[in-house]
């Protein structure tokens, strides 16, 4: 009897201090959630300092927490500390291979970093992923990532993806009218830029290129057009400085 009585006892103990930890353990993932959703927040706001202070207070509640590790490397990327966002990044991933956003951010700082054929990588991977629900912006970021390195050929190809699922996405529409004049496809590079402006305001560029598609075409009232916008409204921009050079030269 009383040997049964301490099977029980110590059964009794092993669960308890078992369903001490697993209670242990959930009240450490939420804290650690609670953190990196405040640290969003902080992070939507601009506050870069708060934010930083909630994802530190995230991992030291649960080092293993991948969300954090993706998301503080976002912080130090902005800050320009490329080394630590690198480590934060790469930390995220061996955590959780299949995270698309991870892929996707890691990648978009890989070619800023001029190393394209491993962003280009990381892009692909992020658009198999399963959970990843914006393929138009990787197809996006791939064209202008090969724009940059530069592969015109590439670029073209994915930016055309990228439309093909979106077909209102200012920056593959700009980058689109850029690469038909590049091609010297004159009426193209003004389709995409007219579909650019419909979805989107002008900038400097989109002004700029304007001025060079219809120049280009022969339309001197749309030149001109361009011309009066970009010197209103961007007369400080390089673009203007482009402007000014052409017209001189055509004195």
């Amino acid at each position: 009897m009383l040997l049964r009585l301490l099977v029980v006892f110590v059964l009794s103990f092993f669960l308890v201090a078992c369903g001490g930890g697993v209670k242990k353990e959930m009240d450490t993932q939420k804290l650690a959630e609670t953190h990196l959703h405040l640290a969003i927040g902080y992070l939507k706001q601009g506050r870069i300092e708060a934010s930083l202070e909630k994802l530190q207070k995230a991992l030291k509640a649960k080092p293993d927490y991948a969300p954090a590790h993706g998301t503080i490397a976002l912080v130090y990327q902005r800050q320009g500390e490329l080394e630590q966002a690198d480590e934060h990044f790469q930390r995220a991933l061996s955590l959780d291979p299949q995270d698309g956003r991870t892929h996707n951010n890691y990648a978009v700082m890989l070619c800023q970093a001029r190393k394209f054929d491993e962003a280009e990588k990381h892009f692909l991977t992020a658009l198999k992923s399963r959970n990843y629900q914006t393929p138009a912006s990787a197809f996006e970021n791939l064209g202008v990532c090969a724009m940059q390195k530069p592969d015109i050929k590439k670029a073209e190809k994915y930016l055309r993806r990228a439309l093909q699922i979106d077909p209102g996405l200012p920056v593959a529409l700009l980058r689109m009218a850029q690469v038909s004049l590049d091609n010297q496809r004159f009426m193209n590079g003004r389709a995409y830029l007219q579909r650019y402006q419909a979805v989107a305001p002008d900038i400097a560029s989109s002004l700029w290129l304007g001025i060079q598609i219809e120049t280009q075409l022969g339309d001197e009232e749309a030149v001109r057009e361009y011309a009066n916008q970009l010197s209103r409204y961007f007369p400080d921009s390089d673009e203007m400085g482009l402007l000014l050079d052409m017209e001189e030269r055509q004195r």
